[in-house]
């Protein structure tokens, strides 16, 4: 490792934690609710920004045959128990049947489900229709005979929070926070889908409280925060295959619940890490432990993939197999990176070993050359995720020091500080009354405005959106001698409206 290379990946992150883009703990908006259903809206500097933590893009959902339209006979509500209802029904009581869930447990679920339905037939509106959702998703998940006894935990307790909220709490925004009081956990709500335990946001918090104590933050160290935040989480983990999962129980993106995802995972396997090394608790460990299968395992089980290059890839989504997330990945690299360098353990280390080389290989076919796609082959990243991207590659830069990572993190941070490149390329001479085209080069996506003068009459003036690459404006001249020609651009991603201009001159014959 030459001392150049060292130096500019120390000077990368130091940079980036200069702007804050990757500092522990982020201010971010949340509800909390008391036990009345009176809400309030805190800014709690532990909880991550809006978005920052969410689920993430969704994958495409897959096309469904479309269906001749017809006029619906209606049809007598039927009496008795709906399909949903005795799926619910016999879950539990198998599950009480095999003693996996106690007699307290099994009366408490019983009148959980029945407080949702009962409530959900009073509410009407959006917020009837949120409530309805959830019970829809519980009834579902049981039809499809997966509501298992350890995923009752969490599944009911997705259920008894929306049931407590929609009667009477202040509607949320969507993607909101919201927290309820006596507990650390965050629910994240999802337009059509209620609110929903967001396993990613919450080991992201966790993070979040373990920097407030690991180095100086100005914001007060709260172990106790941190300690009830993973007790909580540790009680809504479930047996998926042969390991211990943190999962999501709504649809997104054509995806059933319930999935996991890698990202999320890796999160929690780092914030165990982190946790016994601030708390001196080994029992963290084990709880990190219990994952590394779902990295392992190939998905939909787990979110083990083979990658667009051929290597291992580690899923955002463990439904979506073909779905190459590349902040989604980088992190999953970084979190078995981080629990293996500060506990040792050989599997996390393995793990991140097989999957780097991928990781390495994708990262700059996901760089086009003036700013990030979401995913490989894909879509151009939003400026969220381009900033999420931003921070893994600094992070990898950092930790491993390689010059795939240093050098997409120069390249990232150059495309949201430097103008667009701008050249006039021609022609050099034109024809009046002959229609042609003034081409020119620019580097980055941006508005690029042509003006065309002969003696101080403007013969051309417009204004156009271009991409990365060649461009061209339409130009008949009408009259014959020396044209100027200016050129501005105005990139159009960052928000900061950098510009550039470029000139030149068309003699017209």
């Amino acid at each position: 490792m030459t001392t150049l290379r060292r130096n500019l990946a120390a000077l990368l992150f130091a940079g980036l934690l200069a702007v804050g883009a990757a500092a522990p703990a982020r201010a971010g908006e949340v509800l909390r609710v008391d036990r009345s259903g009176r809400a309030t809206e805190v800014v709690d500097p532990s909880v991550p920004a809006r978005g920052s933590a969410e689920a993430g893009k969704p994958p495409p959902a897959r096309a469904t045959p479309a269906r001749a339209a017809a006029t619906p006979k209606k049809k007598k509500p039927k009496k008795g128990p709906t399909r949903g209802q005795k799926a619910v029904a016999k879950a539990l009581d198998t599950a009480l049947k095999h003693r996996n869930i106690s007699r307290a447990k099994y009366n408490r679920y019983k009148r959980g489900y029945a407080l949702a339905r009962s409530r959900r037939a009073k509410l009407k509106g959006q917020r009837g229709r949120e409530l309805g959702s959830v019970i829809a998703t519980v009834e579902a998940i049981a039809l499809r005979r997966q509501l298992t006894s350890t995923r009752m935990v969490p599944v009911f307790l997705v259920l008894q929070r929306n049931t407590e909220f929609w009667p009477r709490s202040p509607f949320p925004k969507s993607r909101a926070y919201v927290q309820f009081r006596g507990s650390q956990m965050l629910f994240e709500y999802y337009v059509g889908e209620g609110l929903q335990l967001q396993p990613l946001a919450n080991f992201k918090r966790a993070n979040a409280l373990h920097g407030t104590c690991a180095k100086s933050t100005g914001v007060a160290c709260d172990r106790a925060a941190l300690t009830k935040l993973l007790s909580e989480l540790v009680a809504t983990r479930v047996n998926r295959g042969r390991f211990k999962a943190y999962e999501y129980y709504f649809d997104f993106g054509g995806g059933k619940p319930p999935w996991i995802s890698g990202m999320a995972t890796a999160t929690a396997v780092q914030a165990f890490g982190r946790a016994s090394q601030l708390l001196k608790q080994a029992r963290w460990r084990k709880y990190a432990a219990e994952t590394f299968p779902a990295f392992a395992t190939p998905a939909p089980t787990g979110v083990l993939t083979r990658g667009p290059l051929g290597g291992t890839h580690y899923l955002q989504y463990s439904f979506a197999p073909r779905l190459f997330v590349i902040n989604a990945f980088l992190q999953s690299v970084i979190g078995l990176y981080d629990y293996a360098a500060i506990t040792g353990d050989p599997t996390a280390d393995r793990l991140w070993r097989q999957a780097e080389p991928e990781a390495r290989a994708e990262l700059p076919r996901n760089d086009t050359g003036d700013w990030s796609t979401y995913s490989y082959g894909g879509r151009e990243s939003t400026r969220e995720y381009y900033d999420l991207l931003l921070e893994f590659t600094t992070g990898l830069c950092h930790r491993l020091q390689v010059d795939v990572y240093c050098n997409t993190t120069r390249n990232f941070r150059d495309y949201l500080t430097k103008p667009a490149d701008l050249a006039l390329l021609g022609p050099a001479t034109a024809t009046r009354g002959v229609p042609t085209q003034v081409s020119f080069s620019v580097s980055k996506l941006s508005a690029v405005q042509v003006v065309i003068t002969l003696n101080g009459q403007t013969s051309l003036d417009k204004t156009a959106t271009f991409r990365r690459g060649q461009g061209s404006f339409a130009w008949t001249p009408g009259g014959t001698g020396t044209y100027s020609v200016t050129l501005a651009a105005k990139e159009l991603r960052t928000g900061k409206g950098l510009r550039t201009r470029s000139s030149g001159q068309i003699l017209s014959q």
